[in-house]
């Protein structure tokens, strides 16, 4: 397996900036930047001053690093799916177009992302050097994993969005495997303001965070109650042995991964979080009909809930 030389990767990754406005540079184990971008959302945002259509798309940076004794052997390979934001003017509108308020929301959301590829680069490196050296150590003896052609670690990002006329949200799917008996997948997500490109907590979206706070424990503990396993109970595929502190976890939900989509807030518990890796990652709904008593004006609107 040839690797793809890197210096033209960043000529063509030089190109597209100075076509599209800067990103975050390739990472240096990058062998491919996939340069058609794909449009995954489109809209208009309003505000009292200015309107503009906005547009999401997605690029992927992916690559490879090979053992260094020999190139044809691949030892990781990652393949990073990223939104990019752009914004155009709204044709035949009294209002101002796209001016300061739209390259601001653009800048600041994109380089949110940017920010993110960096993380998820550094991160690549260092596993990198992790399968280098555990297959300097055992890659080469009978009975290895790196005996298997095809075996070789992974890391990979995968996105879905969900919008109102004010709000996306962007979870992100994450897929880490390392050599161990089974990879490790975890989701991420985040809210942004589409009129400022600023990420926004769920506390943002409430006046009332301790009320709100307790409401959502209630309803997750309830929820939990009705799929716990309990210790009377013998084992079946429609309970799950939850770990005997979920309460303390499950109280701290507002530091879990929270997204939002057409029945309500999901709350997101990864694996081995509150329970077993066999019972695979927790996500509970919570109905916008419990929230919005919680909700300030800013979540109302973000939320389409006015």
């Amino acid at each position: 397996m040839k690797k793809l030389g890197i210096l033209p990767i960043l000529l063509a990754l030089t190109l597209w900036m100075t076509a599209c406005g800067a990103m975050a540079a390739a990472p240096k184990s990058a062998d491919h930047l996939d340069l058609e971008e794909e449009t995954v959302l489109t809209g208009t945002v309003e505000t009292e001053e200015s309107r503009w259509n906005y547009e999401i798309t997605t690029y992927t940076v992916t690559g490879e690093h090979c053992a260094p004794d020999d190139p044809d052997r691949v030892l990781i390979r990652h393949s990073y799916q990223m939104p990019r934001m752009k914004a155009s003017n709204v044709q035949d509108d009294k209002k101002e177009q796209s001016g300061p308020a739209a390259k601001q929301a653009v800048e600041t959301f994109n380089a949110f992302f940017e920010t993110r590829l960096q993380d998820e680069v550094a991160w690549f490196e260092e596993m990198a050097s992790v399968a280098e050296e555990d297959y300097g150590a055992v890659g080469h003896e009978k009975g290895s994993f790196w005996q298997q052609e095809d075996f070789c670690y992974s890391d990979e990002t995968t996105l879905s969005f969900w919008a109102t006329d004010d709000m996306i949200c962007v979870t992100t799917l994450n897929y880490s495997f390392t050599g161990g008996a089974h990879p490790i997948v975890w989701r991420t997500a985040n809210s942004f303001d589409l009129r400022t490109g600023k990420e926004v907590t769920v506390a943002e979206l409430t006046g009332n965070v301790a009320g709100l706070q307790k409401a959502v424990e209630e309803e997750l503990l309830r929820q939990v109650e009705e799929k716990r396993l309990l210790p009377e109970q013998e084992m079946t595929t429609d309970k799950i042995a939850f770990f005997d502190d979920y309460e303390e976890t499950v109280a701290d939900w507002m530091e879990r991964s929270v997204s939002f989509g057409d029945d309500g807030m999901q709350v997101i518990f990864g694996v081995y979080d509150i329970a077993p890796y066999a019972a695979g990652e927790q996500v509970f709904t919570i109905s916008y009909d419990l929230l919005r008593p919680y909700l300030n004006s800013y979540g109302k609107t973000l939320l389409g809930l006015e």
